[in-house]
């Protein structure tokens, strides 16, 4: 199919006078887009409509890191906001895969729109000043509601779950773990000395303790497995579908992992490092949930009296 043919299956030249689109051919050329090109951003002004004529495009607002809020599909344009307003693009739009877009030069497509109409022209851009008015609302409430929701389920110190995600989430893990007939373990961790740590060297130095303990937890469990800050220096590890032994070798590798992890004071410089005792508690299939965090807490309680820096299950 010609470009010509193309353009009239596509919603902005939908019924167009077959000379406009003639004019148009013969004054723009495709333009191509491999995956990743970015095609509009806010700081770069825009002088042209794109007419996508095969490929996908994402739009994303603020940042290119920020979430995909738009998928735009063959037929559809973008840009023309910007241009009926006269303003930068107000998100990114970058090619998803390979792209052909047609562009249309901002001059010539005010020069059409004059000419059907001022009136039209003008409440183009009244139109288009609402939506964009409109659109950045919704985009700075998702914003904030994202925000609320992450401090509600989130440590603010460590960034990992808080006690009131693990709450709920321990409870619906476990109900989804017996309802499969599966095992699950828990690993309830405590750092060894903790209180004498921070008396000794101030709060500050006990935070970046708590900061890299989380940090090397992160790194240290699989991809399917939960870390949480269970409350003061406690963290609460759930590690869906996995029987005593493999359980037991997870623990470990955390308990090395920070007892070898550098921790370092705001200002680079270097504290002294600490260690962690584990208590591991495997589900069963009447189990309940105050149950198996008694159990973790009584294998902590073990730990603790064999010397701690070890793991008890």
């Amino acid at each position: 199919m010609d470009i010509f043919h193309e353009l009239t299956k596509t919603e902005l030249f939908k019924d167009v006078p077959e000379e406009i689109l003639q004019t148009l051919v013969s004054q723009n050329k495709v333009i191509e887009l491999n995956p990743g090109d970015i095609l509009l951003a806010p700081d770069i002004e825009n002088k042209f409509v794109y007419v996508l004529l095969s490929g996908m495009l994402a739009l994303h607002f603020e940042t290119l890191n920020s979430p995909e809020v738009r998928v735009i599909e063959p037929g559809v344009t973008v840009g023309e906001m910007s241009i009926i307003d006269q303003s930068n693009p107000s998100a990114y739009v970058l090619a998803k895969n390979v792209c052909r877009v047609f562009p249309v030069h901002r001059a010539l497509l005010l020069d059409l729109i004059a000419e059907a109409n001022p009136v039209i022209r003008n409440l183009l851009r009244i139109l288009t000043r609402w939506i964009k008015a409109n659109t950045e609302c919704m985009v700075n409430h998702t914003s904030k509601i994202g925000e609320l929701t992450n401090h509600a389920t989130t440590d603010a110190l460590t960034g990992l779950y808080n006690r009131r995600w693990l709450d709920q989430g321990l409870a619906a893990i476990l109900s989804d773990t017996i309802e499969k007939k599966q095992t699950l373990c828990l690993l309830l961790i405590d750092v060894d000395h903790f209180k004498a740590y921070n008396d000794n060297l101030g709060h500050s130095a006990g935070d970046q303790v708590l900061i890299a303990i989380a940090n090397c937890l992160r790194n240290s469990i699989r991809p399917q497995d939960y870390a949480s800050r269970y409350g003061g220096e406690e963290f609460l590890i759930i590690l869906p579908n996995t029987v005593l032994d493999e359980g037991v070798q997870v623990a470990e590798r955390i308990r090395q992992n920070i007892a070898a992890k550098t921790i370092l004071q705001v200002e680079g410089k270097l504290l002294p490092g600490i260690t962690i005792s584990i208590g591991l508690a495997v589900n069963h299939q009447n189990s309940t949930l105050h149950a198996l965090i008694d159990a973790a807490d009584n294998q902590l309680y073990q730990a603790k009296q064999a010397g701690r820096n070890c793991v008890r299950h």
